[in-house]
């Protein structure tokens, strides 16, 4: 893959986490209620999956997945723009809509790019290499976004000041990429229209990730609230934890890519996701904050870990005709499932008074994750250039 594509995943990881934790931040400065939060971040994702669903006609108008890419991010520089001015609740919804929006098309184009060589051997490493720059690029977001917030309150400034000034930085990370990705935005050679891939088929291999993506929406938008409000974090602190779990997220991809080498990507898949729900039930009995802060690394790094093999071995078992109209139903419903996820889990945050439920259903979800991979990682594996190859490789 071209430097230019990972240095790209890295600016779209650095904004879409600013928008992440500005977003709950934001809430909690302005004392409104958790479920504002999970409100504002579901509508976020709800966006997401729509400009998902939509990715497919804007990439072919444009003409293909390169351009496709720049427009997402400048998108979603038009959505830092937004919350960059973001004074109350109303701006700050639309601001967290709009970078969804460029981060639907931008999962889409990202993904049909890796998934061309979805089956061969290894492929699985180019998405945990995409994944694990796109998430240094939130690790870093995160961590300037709470420093931003805890240095504007120890000036005198009121948090929300901070935060805006933070997303002003993200807006120059999303220039430069648009720079960087300007001579590979060039019109893709004119393809065939693509195999529909069948809609029961298509759902199914999809359920492991389906699974896994709802636990963890469950699991850590919300998490910056409850460290704020159970644990009384200062901004700059859950910024820290924030940037610890990017941190985890990427030490996840690496420990997966180590673990496949030796025991093949399906014992990784399995060992990665029942361990996240082992730790996940860890954070039901947190007492403590240390307890807290490192169960929840240990989840982020199991689970996040598994995720773009869990979503390699999916493309891998289905046509790769039919890939191109697979990847954009695929992430139009993974985030639909998000949002309404997001949105119940600050429901039930605020309702409850308590975190406990949600983490005991993310765990369970974790674990039904890991016993549908199972299932599906014993279905025979399509090569770019044969009929599906019944090879035990373990893709």
């Amino acid at each position: 893959m071209s430097r230019r594509f990972y240095i790209v995943a890295g600016a779209a990881g650095f904004a879409f986490a600013n928008m992440a934790l500005s977003v709950p931040l934001h809430v909690v400065a302005t004392g409104a209620k958790a479920a504002v939060a999970g409100d504002v971040l579901a509508v976020s994702t709800l966006v997401i999956a729509l400009s998902a669903l939509s990715a497919g006609v804007v990439g072919a108008r444009v003409g293909g997945g390169p351009r496709l890419l720049g427009v997402a991010v400048a998108i979603m520089g038009l959505g830092s723009t937004t919350l960059a001015f973001a004074s109350g609740l109303a701006l700050l919804a639309v601001g967290a809509a709009v970078v969804g929006a460029g981060l639907g098309m931008f999962w889409v184009a990202s993904q049909l790019i890796l998934s061309r060589r979805s089956g061969e051997p290894d492929s699985g490493h180019g998405f945990l290499s995409h994944y694990a720059i796109y998430t240094l690029g939130g690790l870093v977001g995160s961590g300037l976004t709470g420093a931003f917030a805890g240095g504007a309150r120890s000036l005198g400034f009121a948090e929300v000041t901070g935060l805006r000034a933070s997303s002003a930085l993200a807006i120059g990370v999303i220039v430069v990429a648009l720079v960087v990705w300007r001579r590979c935005a060039v019109v893709s050679p004119v393809a065939a229209k693509p195999l529909p891939a069948a809609p029961s088929r298509g759902l199914s291999v999809q359920v492991p990730d389906l699974l896994l993506v709802a636990a963890l929406a469950l699991l850590l938008p919300l998490a910056p609230v409850v460290l704020a409000r159970n644990f009384g974090l200062a901004p700059f602190a859950i910024g820290l934890v924030t940037a610890g779990v990017a941190g985890s997220k990427i030490a996840g991809t690496v420990a997966a890519r180590l673990i496949a080498r030796g025991s093949g990507p399906r014992r990784t898949i399995l060992l990665l996701l029942g361990g996240g729900a082992g730790f996940c039930v860890v954070l039901c009995a947190a007492l403590s904050l240390s307890v807290f802060v490192t169960a929840l690394f240990a989840t982020a790094l199991a689970t996040t870990g598994a995720w773009p093999l869990v979503v390699d071995a999916a493309q891998a078992r289905v046509d790769p005709a039919s890939r191109r109209s697979l990847t954009v139903r695929w992430n139009a419903r993974e985030y639909a499932l998000i949002a309404a996820t997001t949105l119940v889990s600050g429901w039930l945050l605020t309702t409850l008074g308590s975190a406990v439920p949600l983490f005991a259903l993310a765990a369970f979800l974790f674990a039904c994750s890991a016993a549908s991979a199972a299932i599906l990682l014993r279905r025979p594996v399509w090569r770019t250039d044969a009929a599906p190859s019944y090879m035990p490789s373990g893709t």
